[in-house]
């Protein structure tokens, strides 16, 4: 069974603590790992990061973020909002945030003011 919960978040560095504490909240409750556990931490807050600057470069006001639970793994989708279809434009992560999602998730993609990260239970 797969469940979804969504936050809509002020676009502001303050609310990462937020995103980072339900991330590591809903990793528990499917049993990973302590380690895992801080590798979702790390890669949820690059997420935030990506986004929250991507919204102050075009003038939007909120994130929303989409946590998929399903067995064994978390998906993070988060999106920009309350800006105009620059949102869509695309966009390239630096090699250093490229670097840390790829060593602390076991997948994930970011375009422009969306991206999504991955998170398993169990290493592949």
């Amino acid at each position: 069974m797969t469940a979804e919960i969504t936050m809509t978040l002020p676009a502001e560095s303050r609310f990462v603590a937020t995103i980072r504490v339900t991330s590591a909240s809903l990793a528990a409750e499917l049993d990973f790992a302590i380690d895992r556990i801080e590798e979702l931490r790390v890669g949820v807050n690059e997420l935030a990061a990506v986004l929250m600057e991507w919204a102050h470069d075009h003038g939007a006001d909120q994130i929303r973020l989409t946590y998929s639970v399903a067995e064994g793994e978390l998906a993070v989708v988060g999106e920009v909002l309350g800006s105009d279809d620059a949102i869509s434009q695309a966009g390239d992560l630096d090699d250093l945030t490229k670097k840390i999602l790829a060593s602390v998730t076991d997948e994930f993609e970011v375009a422009g003011g969306r991206g999504r990260i991955l998170k398993r239970r169990d290493p592949e």
